[in-house]
């Protein structure tokens, strides 16, 4: 299948997790399909129709680090509050949505291109179209799987909670994940030994562009998802 496929960088970002307001604000590891949502309407310049609409990523960083910054109130007197904020060094997203036809909103983005907080200003290094195929092996690294699906895959994923999608009117649906973090090991599926639980909920297909650091011939594996 065709889909389009965009690589951003930049300098570091940050997910903050919900309903932290003191203290320290930890982040997300990997981009919520609510900011990767919020990523692509930047780019078109208005909300999409999310109905239909499918995603799928990579996701990787060098470093995690904290830094310190200040919240400012305005009221009867200003005020600040100062507080730690986990960011996340040199970010790289791989981003593939099953639409072809926003190719021309990521090669002249409306807004600034931003991932996680306004000031995390990012640069599109690739924008193409690729040709996704069938494989019967494929290995799973630096990305979001269903959490039902994670035991099938494998690897050192661990479950967490993320905001799916994310309104005009600021109300918020929440969706069950695994992360799979990036690794220079990724395991490579299926299995050639070891015990395996079934089989997951989607077909295996990769993009013959990205390939296993080291065992030849085998592609990286896309995982779609959608917001609805």
């Amino acid at each position: 299948m065709r889909a389009l496929k965009i690589v951003a960088e930049g300098l570091t970002t940050s997910f903050r997790y919900p309903h932290f307001n003191q203290g320290m604000h930890p982040t997300f590891e990997m981009p919520p399909p609510a900011t990767i949502y919020g990523h692509i309407c930047s780019a078109v310049g208005d909300y999409i129709n999310p109905q239909g609409l499918r995603f799928a990523y990579h996701f990787q960083f060098e470093a995690k680090f904290t830094d310190y910054e200040h919240l400012h109130f305005f009221g009867k007197e200003a005020k600040m509050n100062p507080f730690n904020r986990e960011q996340l060094y040199h970010p790289r997203l791989t981003l593939y949505i099953d639409d072809v036809g926003l190719e021309d909103a990521f090669r002249h983005p409306r807004y600034a291109v931003a991932l996680g907080r306004a000031q995390d200003l990012m640069t599109y290094s690739k924008v193409e179209i690729v040709d996704l195929s069938q494989s019967e092996v494929a290995f799973y690294d630096g990305t979001l799987l269903d959490l039902a699906d994670a035991p099938h895959i494998g690897g050192r994923f661990y479950a967490v909670t993320m905001p799916r999608y994310i309104d005009s009117r600021r109300n918020s649906s929440w969706g069950q994940y695994a992360v799979l973090p990036h690794t220079d090991k990724p395991p490579i599926y299926p299995p050639k030994e070891g015990f395996n639980i079934g089989k997951p909920s989607f077909e295996i297909l990769v993009d013959p562009g990205e390939l296993h650091p080291y065992e030849k011939g085998v592609a990286r594996g896309v995982i779609w998802h959608s917001w609805q």
